[in-house]
């Protein structure tokens, strides 16, 4: 035990909570191929759980993850990171593609335009003379999900 809490007090001495971390659940890359990659932060210090495990909690995840689990990240990893997550690469041009959209009625809707007060507009798919907000449709029909975009 005193190895255990050795390991939370020195990982509490070189970080605080909040750094970015990948964090690992259940099993790191090199040892099961399916792991899960966690791109996150800490939030809490490091403890000693049971008296046997140092571990720490993360963002987004309900469990704590064992230190052997967590890699400590710069800040522009953990951008990076977050950015690749969310399938922006450096360089890329914001997206000016219209959506598209499916209601709750299985209808489908494109934007038309943005207003002076940047309130995005869209207009049934096809022949159609009429316009709304994303929230009038979704409150009429009860969901509206983006399914796509186009030029």
């Amino acid at each position: 035990m005193p190895q255990v809490n050795q390991t939370a007090e020195t990982f509490n001495a070189l970080y605080e909570a909040g750094i970015p971390v990948f964090a690992y659940p259940g099993a790191r890359p090199e040892d099961h191929r399916d792991a899960k990659r966690l791109v996150t932060r800490t939030r809490s210090s490091a403890t000693v759980l049971g008296g046997h495990t140092a571990v720490v909690w993360v963002d987004g995840h309900s469990a704590c993850i064992a230190l052997t689990h967590i890699d400590v990240i710069t800040e522009d990893e953990y951008e990076a990171a977050k950015q690749a997550e969310a399938g922006v690469t450096q360089g890329d041009e914001p997206d000016k593609r219209r959506r598209i959209y499916i209601d709750g009625h299985d209808k489908a809707w494109i934007d038309s335009n943005t207003d002076s007060n940047g309130i995005r507009w869209i207009a049934p798919f096809g022949v159609a003379v009429m316009e709304a907000t994303r929230a009038t449709v979704r409150a009429e029909t009860g969901s509206l999900r983006e399914i796509g975009r186009c030029w």
